[in-house]
């Protein structure tokens, strides 16, 4: 009994070991900052927190093994007071979420939630007013957001297995969003203008399947476009570009295998369509 004894406490003490190699660093300059890491429950994880500014909020939280997040925000500019905030929750192994809120931010929110493994999801933000979030779950998924400009709206959900999703946007008062299911899908979105009113440059891109490929490209100089692309099925392509002063409506639903499309919009009030089963 005494050896059996022996031994539990021998593995206890090595799994507590184990359980406390993450490393957790944060640097604060400015004022009513609030940073938060978060380890529990996992071994070799990094947390890393640089933040300066006013009234800005960080927030890391990771359980697993290996993960890396590391969290940027700039200092105050122009006597405005960033408000910015910024959220990583990680479970799995070998994920690594990096956000960066720069000295030109304000009011802007981030957030990154993954779960399995090997994922990599990237927020940057220059300007005020946006909103990025990054949802993933699966293995081997990549995800990308550049906001700069004002107000803009960008969200990236993927679920499955290498999976690989990109937005920029620049102007003001553009929405994108992506959803992914399934394995090895590309989905791009470049949002550029600004818009008069709030939801006028809408982007979306809907893909379930597997091998599909997904690209949106939309430039509107006053009033915004819509651009809409679903695919079911495998192995599809889809692509649109819109240029011009805006009102632009096109649409692209394949639902087969193997499907291609493209569609070309230049000026104002044009609307297309087309479906492929």
């Amino acid at each position: 009994m005494k050896k059996l004894v022996f031994l539990f406490a021998m593995v206890f003490a090595v799994s507590m070991a184990m359980a406390q190699n993450n490393s957790g660093t944060t640097t604060q300059d400015g004022e009513n900052l609030q940073a938060t890491i978060v380890q529990v429950g996992g071994s070799f994880n990094v947390g890393v927190q640089d933040q300066e500014g006013l009234n800005n909020v960080l927030m890391i939280d990771q359980s697993g093994v290996a993960n890396y997040a590391s969290q940027v925000q700039g200092s105050r500019e122009n006597g405005y007071d960033p408000d910015n905030q910024a959220s990583i929750d990680q479970s799995g192994d070998h994920n690594i979420a990096i956000q960066n809120q720069t000295e030109s931010s304000q009011r802007n929110n981030l957030e990154i939630n993954q779960r399995g493994d090997w994922n990599q999801a990237y927020q940057t933000q220059l300007g005020q007013g946006f909103e990025g979030t990054i949802n993933q779950s699966g293995d081997g998924n990549w995800a990308s957001q550049l906001q700069e400009g004002n107000a803009d709206y960008a969200i990236i959900t993927q679920s499955g297995s290498y999976n690989t999703a990109s937005q920029h946007q620049s102007g003001m008062r553009n929405q994108a969003e992506i959803l992914q299911s399934g394995d090895n899908n590309i989905a791009t979105q470049l949002q550029h203008g600004s818009q008069s009113h709030p939801e006028d440059g809408l982007m979306k891109i809907l893909q379930s399947g597997n091998f599909n490929n997904a690209y949106q490209f939309q430039d509107q100089s006053e009033t915004g476009s819509f651009a809409s692309i679903t695919q079911k099925g495998d192995f599809n392509t889809a692509v649109q570009n819109q240029f011009g002063p805006g009102s632009n409506d096109a649409t692209i639903l394949q639902k087969s295998d193997f499907n291609f499309a493209t569609q070309s919009q230049t000026g104002s009030g044009n609307v297309a369509s087309i479906t492929q089963n």
